[in-house]
This record gives C-alpha cells, sequence and structure tokens, in this order.
C-alpha cells in the first residue's frame, strides 16, 4: 500500500498494525508496512529490471491523495463529471488491483508447480497442495477437480508453461480501466465520525453486500457488491452504493465498527490504525487465513433469450470467499 496514504491513519509517519500472523500488534513506520521489494518491477525489451510502472503508480497516487484532501477539506465527495471523480475512480481501481491476493489466479499454476518440484501434478498432489497450501485442510472432491483443471488448463493455453511475474502483472493491472465505470456509476457518500477510529489495511477497498447462503460455493465482485468501502482517514470513509450523485453523513459507532471488522476480514495480513487509538484495532477479529480462491467444478446452466433454461455440461467456477 502507498506509504502517503498509510500515514493519513497515524501521527507523523507511525501507525499501529495488527497482523493476521503471528497476531500481534506493533508500532512501525509506514515504509515498513505492507510493502513487498520488487513487486511491480517487470523486465523491460532489453531484459533488464524495470520500475516503470512502480513510478506510474506514485504519480497516480500523489495525485489521488491530493484528491483526497480537497474532499478532506470541502466535507462532501467530488461531484459526478469533476476531474477529482475521475482520477479517484481509477485511483480506487487500482489498490483494487495491486493487492498480492489479486495474483493468486495468475500465479496458481506456478506456485503449484514449484510446491510439486518435479512431481507428476495429478488429482492426488492438486489434494495435497491445497489441504497443505492453499486452504490450510482438505478440499471437497469437485474443489480438487477444478483445481486440477484450471491448473492444465491454463498451462495448456500458455503453451505448457505457467505464467510469468511479468504476465501476472499485467493481467492484474489490465483490470483497472475497465473496472473504473463500474465506481463512477455510483452514488458517493461520505461517512464521518467525530472519534477517529476508521482502521485502514493492506487491503482497503472493501465490497459488501449482506451474507447469504451462496456464500457458501461463489462469490461476487463489483456489480453484486451493495458497498464499495474505501477509508480516507480516521474519520471517514467513501461509500459507493447504487444510484447518483453524492452526499455526506455522520454515521454512529455501531456502523464504523462494523465496517472495521469488514475491513479486517478482508485484509491480506495488517490492519492499521492510530497509534494513540489501539482499542479500535483491539475490538477487531482477525482469522488466520483470510479471502481464499476457491475452486469449483458443477453443472453450467445457460439461460436461453425465451427465459428457458438448459444444461451445458459440468464448468468451473472460480471465486474469491467473502472473509
Amino acid at each position: 500500500m502507498p506509504q502517503s496514504y498509510l500515514a493519513r491513519f497515524g501521527r507523523g509517519d507511525m501507525v499501529r498494525v495488527r497482523r493476521r500472523c503471528p497476531a500481534k500488534t506493533h508500532l512501525a513506520n509506514v515504509k515498513n508496512v505492507a510493502a513487498e521489494t520488487g513487486f511491480y518491477t517487470i523486465t523491460d525489451e532489453n531484459r533488464l529490471p524495470s520500475t516503470a510502472i512502480e513510478h506510474e503508480l506514485s504519480s497516480l497516487e500523489g495525485r489521488g491523495l491530493a484528491a483526497l484532501r480537497r474532499t478532506d477539506e470541502t466535507g462532501i465527495p467530488p461531484a459526478v463529471g469533476t476531474d477529482d471523480r475521475e482520477l479517484l475512480c481509477l485511483y480506487l481501481a487500482v489498490q483494487m488491483a495491486r493487492t498480492p491476493r489479486k495474483r493468486t489466479g495468475p500465479l496458481f499454476g506456478r506456485n503449484v508447480t514449484a510446491y510439486a518440484d518435479g512431481r507428476e501434478v495429478d488429482l492426488a498432489l492438486m489434494t495435497e497442495y491445497l489441504t497443505r497450501k492453499h486452504l490450510g485442510r482438505p478440499p471437497r472432491e469437485a474443489e480438487a477437480q477444478g483445481a486440477w483443471d484450471y491448473y492444465h488448463g491454463s498451462r495448456a493455453m500458455n503453451g505448457g508453461n505457467d505464467p510469468t511475474h511479468d504476465e501476472a502483472v499485467a493481467v492484474t493491472l489490465s483490470s483497472v480501466r475497465v473496472c473504473s465505470p463500474q465506481y463512477r456509476d455510483r452514488h458517493w457518500r461520505l461517512e464521518t465520525c467525530r472519534k477517529p477510529i476508521f482502521l485502514a489495511s493492506d487491503a482497503p477497498l472493501v465490497l459488501w453486500r449482506p451474507e447469504t447462503p451462496e456464500d457458501a460455493y461463489q462469490g461476487f465482485g463489483l456489480e453484486g457488491a451493495h458497498e464499495i468501502r474505501f477509508p480516507v482517514s480516521p474519520t471517514a470513509q467513501l461509500v459507493l452504493v447504487p444510484g447518483h450523485g453524492t452526499s455526506a453523513e455522520e454515521v454512529r459507532l455501531s456502523r464504523v465498527n462494523s465496517c472495521n471488522q469488514d475491513l479486517a476480514d478482508t485484509c491480506e495480513q495488517d490492519v492499521i490504525g492510530h497509534p494513540d487509538r489501539p482499542a479500535a484495532l483491539d475490538r477487531v477479529q482477525l482469522n488466520k487465513r483470510g479471502p481464499t480462491l476457491r475452486f469449483n467444478m458443477a453443472p453450467g446452466i445457460r439461460k436461453n433469450p425465451d427465459g428457458t433454461e438448459e444444461p451445458m455440461g459440468e464448468i468451473l467456477h472460480m471465486y474469491t470467499t467473502c472473509r
């Protein structure tokens, strides 16, 4: 995550951090939080390391934070059609795309191959990998089959090879421009709280909808989200909901606490708060594992133009859990 964004939730450059594993809270400088060396380093046309993407993202982050500061000053989200609105649409889309979790799918095959270490990747080995590494527990038969099909199918489409680091970077960033309209075409609400207890995380953009039975076997994305939340300071968060226009409202502490828990559920590893406000961090619960890429093989159903349905055989479904 950008250091300047995280610094908005601390004192100077210091923040309080709570981790999934090991489960402990500590003070840290923002430069040491949610940072991974070489995360966006790619190979240029001369086969040399290039940090061009990192420089582009740094420029966007600077402009995005300037727009957030203007929102701080006005107390309302940027209006539809303004430069700041367009800029923040891009900024939010990048925050969604830049987490390690977004690379889980593109790099799944590469990770399985490394784990296999020369062994044949058959169904038994895939079950072993899901149990010991990916899920931390034995998968259902349909999940192991789905993961195995995805592994071999993606390699077949890539000439028998696993995607490279550069390809994984390209795939995740390609979603940014495609997803930006999903942010633009919503009502933007700035929620504020008198107490500075909104938390941030290493994956601060949260998609939320009420829990449903379908959560056990499928996920949802931007279109299905009832709310798209993004904390912008210890006293405010942006909430994008269906509709048009902008609004601002002060919310109850119970709302902040609920949103903080949802943020903790969906973080990668770290939840971040103000050094002098430990209670907000202490209040959230953190499981050892966060949202996980899941696989499923199940009968597919095709809807015809006349509204009738027909079977389409077994299909692979991939999704990431809500928490």
